[in-house]
């Protein structure tokens, strides 16, 4: 009797652990869901947020004529936060023309390629990063999106690619091209951009003093294309969404709208 009351004792014990360790699976279970879920709805919500935030500082570009026309007079916006139910958002804007567009160098002459050497080779200098030669990577550039072009550079690297052949989207894309590092990257971030056309207005009062030293001498074309760079920063409690769009200003379309915050 008493060796049969043990084993029930046992048993029973072993059916109530089973339960509790159920249990406590199915809670654990539930928080995770509930969590994932509200994750979900956090960065839905914050999505369409950043899409209303988008175009309200589309609507206050379009009314104006072009960056003279600001609020501020520097490339790059003082934050400009406002809140939507409840939801702090903070958007920052970047004239473009304070940088360089690397899709000017697509078919571009020695001419246009010099200037682009000579911004490399100063940035070099003065950040003391070892740079690949400006001339060879503004030729490089021009071969990456030439679509006529193949170069055997890159067929021959482990794993084997090719070339873009295209016009670039990012300007983070010129890690692709041969002879670049991610050092050179970091320190030649700051200077360039990428948005459609093959022009490259630089805005000669707001830029850098190195941009406006390597551009002075460059004819600005009659009829200047404005891109802005948009970065919105939705914050819930700890949490923080971004959004990087890249805005045609006088004629307020979205070029390109990333999930991510913005390039340096």
């Amino acid at each position: 009797m008493q060796r049969q009351q043990g084993v029930a004792l046992v048993t029973a014990l072993l059916v109530v652990a089973l339960a509790v360790a159920a249990a406590v699976a199915m809670a654990m279970r539930s928080q995770t869901d509930i969590r994932r879920t509200s994750a979900v709805f956090e960065r839905d919500l914050s999505r369409q947020i950043a899409l209303g935030g988008e175009k309200m500082i589309l609507q206050l570009l379009e009314r104006v004529e072009g960056p003279d026309e600001l609020l501020w007079d520097t490339c790059r916006s003082p934050s400009l936060p406002f809140s939507v139910d409840g939801v702090e958002i903070q958007a920052t804007v970047e004239n473009m023309q304070c940088r360089y567009n690397l899709n000017a160098l697509a078919g571009a002459d020695e001419t246009e390629q010099g200037y682009f050497a000579q911004l490399v080779d100063r940035v070099g200098t003065e950040s003391g990063v070892s740079m690949p030669s400006g001339a060879q990577l503004a030729l490089a550039v021009s071969d990456w999106m030439n679509p006529e072009t193949d170069d055997p550079t890159y067929r021959l690297e482990d794993p084997p690619r090719l070339s873009g052949n295209r016009p670039m989207l990012v300007a983070s894309e010129l890690n692709s091209v041969v002879g670049m590092t991610s050092e050179a990257w970091a320190a030649l971030a700051p200077y360039v951009t990428a948005y459609p056309g093959q022009e490259s207005p630089i805005d000669l009062e707001r830029s850098s003093e190195l941009m406006q030293e390597v551009f002075r001498g460059r004819a600005a074309p009659g009829d200047a294309p404005w891109f802005m760079r948009l970065e919105l920063v939705a914050e819930f409690g700890e949490r923080r969404f971004f959004q990087c769009s890249m805005l045609d200003a006088p004629n307020g379309v979205v070029v390109l709208r990333e999930q991510t915050a913005c390039e340096p």
